[in-house]
């Protein structure tokens, strides 16, 4: 199984004032606590998480240096800052010129309206698509129908650009109390869906409920319509940790994911659980993946 979404951070070493906000996770998060969670996942793709960004390059190049032998860094996930358009270029170069460096995530939860689909986020887009580096994209149900918005003009411009939506658009859990058309989020996950080469991560859920709601039965309709909305070449599963043990843990959520693919053939159970993230972060583009 890999884990297509795993954070790791040390806050002795680099920056992260978000920390300040969550205190129950702030300490450092490294592999020995990887092992100590003893999730029975040993493979994991790395993704930004957001340190100051004049030490984005220094957090890749942390990940990419460690080894330890309960995890397996298949591809990390850096931060560039898209935004500045053309003025990314050499930050961009930068990344491809890191082996493990396989994908670029600007998350962009917290912009304005306007910032997903403004004329130099979108330049910044290309460049990564041109590169051959996979797009994470980390936005809340709200800003959904500006992503797809965006992603039209991006795949008009680079059709072979491979975006896979986080935590599946963050759907407002808690305050949809069950609610899948809350902030139109089933409709805007269905739209973004029929756009080609548009992925999506059954990760992050429980942490957009109450943390302490524990409320599976009013998380699992959110898989249950990214099950129907993507096919299982589309789909990856995603563990979010450590952010997950804000809401339950880890063991809780992967008990919900395979709960919700259970009835599903082993093949496509299979393609959920590895192939499909080996296969977007491993197994196309143009970078040279030979190194």
């Amino acid at each position: 199984m890999i884990d297509a979404h795993l954070h790791l951070w040390d806050p002795s070493r680099l920056d992260y004032d978000w920390l300040r906000y969550v205190p129950d996770i702030a300490r450092r998060h490294g592999p020995e606590d990887w092992k100590a969670e003893a999730t029975g996942v040993s493979q994991a793709v790395f993704v930004q998480a957001d340190c100051a960004p004049e030490q984005a390059l220094e957090e890749a190049d942390w990940v990419a240096g460690l080894n330890h032998p309960a995890l397996d860094i298949l591809a990390v996930v850096a931060f560039a800052p898209l935004e500045q358009g053309a003025g990314a270029q050499p930050h961009l170069d930068a990344l491809v010129a890191r082996p493990l460096v396989r994908g670029v995530r600007r998350s962009v939860q917290n912009e304005p309206a306007g910032f997903i689909a403004a004329a130099a986020h979108l330049d910044g887009l290309a460049l990564t698509a041109e590169r051959g580096l996979t797009i994470d994209v980390c936005a809340r149900d709200h800003q959904l129908p500006e992503l797809h918005r965006a992603l039209t003009a991006l795949f008009e411009r680079a059709p072979q650009a491979r975006v896979v939506l986080d935590h599946l658009g963050k759907p407002d859990i808690a305050a949809a109390d069950g609610d899948l058309n809350h902030a139109d989020w089933a409709a805007s996950l269905k739209r973004l869906a029929a756009l080609p080469n548009v992925f999506a991560k059954l990760s992050g859920l429980t942490a957009q409920d109450a943390w302490d709601a524990r409320r599976d039965d009013v998380v699992r309709p959110y898989l249950d319509h990214a099950l129907d909305c993507f096919t299982p070449d589309r789909l990856m599963f995603g563990g979010d940790w450590p952010v997950v043990n804000l809401a339950g843990g880890y063991g809780r959520w992967r008990e919900l994911f395979e709960a919700a693919i259970a009835a599903l053939p082993s093949s496509d159970r299979e393609k959920i659980r590895t192939e499909t993230a080996r296969a977007f972060y491993l197994g196309g583009g143009d970078k040279d993946l030979s190194a």
